[in-house]
């Protein structure tokens, strides 16, 4: 089976590369990989302790509907707090650029000295840098402390990845239930969500490079180890 999924070809440099492996792609493999996982756990326990019945459809939507909502805005507050500390990081590097605008030069230089520029050309670019205060307290963020506005994400947009995809993943061991009974219904959605899980770790590797079995395959186990503890407790549970 040749398949080199991990693998990105391209024959010079461009943003666009680095584009396909965006914060988006994270949002939306964590939403489907977590909705995957825990809804396959909750069916399968469910299904377990009650063989007969609609309880492992019920708790499967119920999972689903509510980890969705859940997941969605843990995502939009993440996002946001994350938009929030870089406003406040700004404000107070700004503040120190008008209070003590001779230290703040000096780690100007400082880190491009330590990136290798010296004499005129250091001056230069620290006098380029230190002519606009914005500019500067960009840079100081950057380059200080890790900061990129760029990079930071939209609060709804990552709501919405996370908690679509987390109810796409979901779906997945849900729906044998409403065609099958639970007895039978546990099997399809077993195959189903260890083929999906699997091709879910695969497909990581576009923006991983890491080997797409191995991906895979890690992907199946943690969503089997999770769906066999969770049926084995309602099979406890059964029989008391």
């Amino acid at each position: 089976m040749a398949l080199s999924i991990h693998r990105r070809e391209y024959d010079h440099h461009t943003e666009q590369v680095h584009a396909a492996g965006g914060t988006w792609v994270r949002d939306v493999m964590l939403g489907i990989n977590d909705g995957l996982v825990a809804s396959f756990a909750v069916t399968s326990g469910v299904a377990g302790a009650f063989p007969v019945g609609s309880a492992a459809l019920m708790a499967g939507l119920s999972e689903m509907l509510g980890g969705a909502v859940a997941m969605g805005l843990a995502a939009f507050i993440s996002a946001r707090s994350q938009i929030e500390f870089y406003k406040s990081e700004i404000a107070r590097e700004r503040d120190e650029i008008q209070r003590w605008p001779e230290r703040e030069r000096d780690e100007i230089s400082t880190i491009y000295r330590e990136k290798g520029f010296s004499g005129p050309l250091l001056e230069n670019i620290v006098a380029h840098i230190t002519a606009d205060p914005e500019r500067w307290s960009n840079v100081m963020m950057r380059e200080e402390l890790g900061f990129n506005e760029s990079s930071l994400d939209s609060p709804l947009r990552s709501a919405l990845a996370v908690g679509l995809s987390y109810l796409a993943g979901a779906a997945v061991p849900v729906w044998p239930y409403i065609f099958f009974a639970p007895g039978r219904g546990i099997v399809v959605s077993a195959i189903s969500t260890v083929l999906v899980l699997f091709g879910v770790g695969a497909a990581k590797t576009i923006i991983t490079s890491r080997s797409w079995w191995k991906s895979g395959f890690e992907s199946m186990l943690t969503g089997a180890a999770a769906a066999a503890v969770t049926y084995g407790a309602g099979r406890l549970f059964a029989t008391r």
